[in-house]
């Protein structure tokens, strides 16, 4: 089946999002802008089955067709079926980092270069052993923070590309998870279980973590805006997730928006020019549209797309200024699967 985008205005205001058509089945979640807005990654599970991971080079918000990328192993002894490829991170250099395993396997770290090489793994076993999980890089592309499990527990390490060296960062006997670098890489913010909650931790380096934000519920998967941090929280109940941010080194927690449809896997979604966070909504009512919150003063816009149950909203900036949101919906209330469109929302962020 070919791939196309297409972007048309409707009346009323509503903005019809392109869908990227892709010829295979199931539900498409945590779609990643690489920087520039040159490729696009997103999985396609298909529940019970495998997990895939596609890429899409797109020009000016037009995607090409999605191509699936192959783990090593995946065509030889194993077969496709049952590989798990997910969690794609973006490096600078352009190349993408995610995790996959084949069928009943380790969970490793691979990357590749899209539209060149192949998959290869990126931490051999002699370096780091166990499942390796949640692959977060420094700004610069230079370190690399995941999650392995070779200690029976979630721990976290840091790889160094520059001598290419595996460091033990955090552990304890509780599982780390989703850790993230600040601006300048001299902090590590990141989620911890802890007897049935997740609370949110920082590290520095040489240094022993300590809280950053806890309470009831779970505080999960902090992504940093300058001396910020923008985080999902369900302190208000099983099925209530919201967007809060707060400051590092002090400063009130701030609820930025209520309800909100979780992603599967993705951090909140951040706005190119660092003001704002993106969403939608679990309200059937309002999950057409995408939401749009400043982080300073908490003003709100609505991007209506014409679509149903809008969710995973990613934002980036191409080179020539517009703005492009990567988000998944179903077309229709009875459609079967939930698919990847592209918008362009230039003009219209608070």
């Amino acid at each position: 089946m070919s791939l196309f985008a297409f972007l048309f205005t409707l009346d009323l205001g509503v903005v019809q999002a392109g869908q990227v058509y892709i010829a295979e089945e199931g539900h498409v979640y945590n779609p990643q802008w690489a920087p520039g807005g040159t490729w696009i990654a997103f999985e396609l599970n298909r529940y019970g089955d495998a997990v895939d991971l596609y890429l899409a080079r797109v020009n000016g918000g037009v995607a090409s067709v999605p191509v699936k990328v192959v783990i090593p192993g995946a065509t030889s002894s194993f077969s496709s079926r049952g590989s798990v490829v997910t969690g794609p991170v973006w490096h600078p250099e352009g190349h993408v980092i995610f995790e996959g395993s084949n069928a009943g396997g380790t969970q490793r770290l691979y990357f590749m270069s899209p539209g060149g090489q192949s998959a290869a793994e990126l931490l051999p076993v002699s370096q780091i052993q166990g499942d390796l999980t949640w692959p977060a890089l420094s700004p610069d592309g230079r370190s690399l923070a995941f999650v392995s499990d070779t200690t029976g527990n979630g721990d976290i390490y840091i790889w160094e590309q520059s001598d290419n060296q595996v460091r033990g960062t955090i552990t304890s006997p509780w599982a780390e998870a989703s850790p993230e670098f600040s601006p300048d890489a001299s902090l590590l913010a990141f989620s911890r279980k802890n007897s049935g909650s997740e609370d949110l931790f920082l590290w520095r380096n040489g240094g022993d973590a300590e809280t950053l934000r806890s309470g009831n519920g779970d505080q999960s998967r902090p992504v940093w805006v300058g001396d910020q941090v923008v985080y999902f929280t369900n302190e208000r109940g099983e099925g209530h997730w919201d967007i809060a941010v707060t400051t590092v080194g002090g400063g009130d927690r701030r609820i930025l928006a209520r309800d909100i449809r979780l992603p599967m896997r993705a951090n909140p979604a951040i706005t190119p020019d660092q003001r704002s966070v993106a969403y939608t909504l679990s309200d059937p009512e309002l999950a057409d549209r995408l939401m749009v919150t400043t982080l300073a003063s908490g003003t709100t816009v609505e991007i209506p797309t014409g679509l149903v149950a809008c969710g995973e909203p990613d934002l980036v900036q191409l080179g020539d200024g517009r703005v492009f949101a990567a988000f998944t919906a179903l077309p229709t209330a009875s459609s079967d699967w939930r698919q990847l469109h592209v918008l362009d929302v230039t003009g219209k962020l608070p």
